[in-house]
């Protein structure tokens, strides 16, 4: 089984909604990756930027997350940005959330031999509506191959009412 770390940077985010009516937003994003098993699901969550507004700046925030090789080159693994308000009072409220495909994000790699991070923009989508409102930029870089032996049957188990995954 070969995989891949794909390190981002998130840098900051522009023009997004404002949700919050008398005071200045305090935005941090849930980033994970969708598509892989979610009993070894991988999430990171950036520090709240405080006081920005709709324009929170993260200074290349790092994480690193590890994918399979093959589930990405198949299309079916991507990176969840969800954007968060961060609130006392009423708790926190959702802003919008960016889909990444990582097969999108390797392909944009004019030479993936070369170990400097690419830069990339994507809009971000207000739910339930769909509309898009602001953009998130973060940079990203994928790490060679490397071959990892899969997980023993043995230990592969679902805890749900002790039921044995079948190999």
């Amino acid at each position: 089984m070969e995989k891949r770390t794909v390190q981002l940077e998130l840098i900051s985010a522009k023009e997004l909604k404002d949700v919050n009516f008398f005071t200045k937003m305090s935005v941090y994003a849930v980033v994970s990756v969708l598509g892989c098993d979610p009993r070894s699901q991988q999430k990171t969550k950036t520090l709240a930027v405080g006081n920005c507004g709709t324009h929170p700046k993260w200074d290349n925030f790092p994480m690193n997350f590890t994918v399979d090789e093959c589930l990405a080159q198949q299309n079916r693994l991507a990176l969840l940005f969800r954007l968060v308000c961060k609130r006392r009072l009423l708790g926190d409220k959702d802003i919008g959330q960016v889909v990444a495909p990582i097969k999108e994000l390797f392909d944009a790699i004019a030479d993936p031999s070369k170990c400097t991070m690419t830069f990339a923009a994507y809009q971000v989508v207000r739910k339930p509506s769909g509309k898009p409102i602001g953009e998130l930029h973060f940079s990203y870089k994928f790490s060679d191959k490397v071959t990892v032996a899969p997980a023993a049957p043995h230990m592969l188990h679902c805890f749900m009412h002790h039921r044995r995954i079948i190999c």
